[in-house]
């Protein structure tokens, strides 16, 4: 008998020590660790340019002048505008006392024409400039040049 009291009281501290156990529910599988998901922005449709890459250690370089009857003449102070000519674009130089611009680090286009408007109070085009080609803009001032590694555009205006 006493034997079967030790295996109750056994039993009964067994039964106590798993009261705070549910014997209802089934285990379970860990819990899904939620991922946090990386929202990425739409991005803006490519630009049709640059094609090519850029190249920080080509120049556009040139001297903007006027043909006068005792030769041509430096014409300081044009604005030079070129859409590629640097790598945040949209950059501007002006020419100075000896007509003398330059654009350090231009896209290589491969061999597609950069466009460049030049323009200086006084002064117009030549007649008989060659149309840019689209989607190149037109218009007064506007001229194209193809770069292709280091190159020198000299640029004639005429005065008013």
């Amino acid at each position: 008998m006493a034997n079967g009291l030790k295996a109750r009281v056994l039993l009964l501290v067994f039964a106590t020590s798993l009261g705070g156990c549910d014997s209802t529910s089934l285990p379970s599988a860990p819990s899904a660790v939620p991922v946090p998901v990386a929202i990425v922005a739409p991005q803006p449709p490519a630009a049709s340019w640059p094609a090519g890459p850029f190249t920080p250690d080509v120049t556009l370089s040139g001297i903007v002048f006027e043909v006068t009857p005792a030769g041509p003449l430096p014409i300081q102070g044009a604005v030079i505008y070129c859409e590629l000519c640097r790598e945040e674009t949209h950059s501007w130089a002006r020419s100075d006392a000896n007509g003398f611009y330059s654009f350090t680090g231009v896209w290589a286009l491969g061999g597609s024409p950069t466009s460049v408007h030049i323009s200086k109070d006084g002064f117009l085009d030549p007649v008989g400039l060659p149309r840019p080609t689209p989607p190149n803009p037109s218009g007064p001032g506007w001229r194209e040049v193809r770069i292709d590694g280091d190159t020198r555009f000299d640029v004639e205006l005429i005065r008013r």
